[in-house]
């Protein structure tokens, strides 16, 4: 499922932090959106998902997703894995996964989660406060995967991790993308790790797209380290 956006504006009250950004994640793609720390990233996720209010354009598939409530976006077959997890910690694995498929009660795809996550299969009756960083991460991502989302939007999800386990997500993802069709918006501070594995990259400054290309083109462009810590401003070619 495609997912666009195309001249988003968002903010916080006056505060404004997307200036008409657009992007496009066409079926079966994944793309990385990297930037300094307050460049938008966030923002933007939190703008597709309608957690804050944006104008402009998000169509799945042409059809517009601008302004419906986030409990409602899972059936329209966006799913969203925040920044922290975000699991819940008194309950356990198995109730985490099942209340991730409450938007698609009849056909829960419980072992194909947990086919892409060993570690969480014997874990199920564990509570998830108790679980590993990288483990809680698997199981933010296989929640969502519960929806049989047709997008997923990302933030962060290599954050505070070892090296090994956001090698393993990330190659989970490029699983999903290539097996399953789904397009992935990924919002990543780890250049190495995301550019291992995304079709194309787009580099956000100051609520803006200044920069995008494949990662190989990216990596070689002397921008992407200013616009990564920081030091790209957004009027910059």
């Amino acid at each position: 499922m495609t997912l666009e956006v195309a001249n988003l504006t968002a903010g916080y009250g006056p505060l404004k932090v997307l200036h008409g950004l657009s992007c496009s994640v066409p079926t079966g793609s994944m793309l990385a959106v990297v930037g300094a720390n307050g460049a938008g990233k966030s923002t933007l996720l939190r703008a597709i998902n309608g957690l804050i209010p944006a104008s402009g354009e998000v169509t799945l598939d042409g059809e517009s997703i601008l302004g419906v409530p986030t409990e409602r976006m899972a059936r329209r077959g966006l799913a969203h894995v925040p920044e922290n997890r975000l699991v819940f910690p008194g309950l356990s694995v198995r109730d985490n996964l099942v209340l991730g498929a409450w938007s698609n009660p009849r056909n829960p795809p419980l072992d194909e989660t947990l086919a892409l996550f060993p570690r969480l299969a014997t874990r199920l009756s564990q509570a998830a406060g108790s679980l590993s960083g990288g483990e809680q991460q698997m199981l933010a991502l296989g929640r969502a995967l519960m929806s049989r989302p047709r997008a997923i939007i990302l933030d962060e999800p290599s954050i505070g991790l070892a090296p090994k386990i956001v090698i393993e997500i990330m190659d989970v993802l490029a699983r999903l993308r290539d097996s399953g069709g789904l397009s992935i918006l990924l919002v990543e501070q780890n250049l190495s790790a995301a550019f291992r594995v995304v079709d194309r990259a787009i580099v956000v400054a100051h609520g803006r797209v200044v920069l995008e290309g494949s990662p190989e083109e990216l990596m070689s462009a002397p921008e992407v380290r200013q616009a990564y810590f920081g030091g790209l401003d957004a009027g910059s070619p």
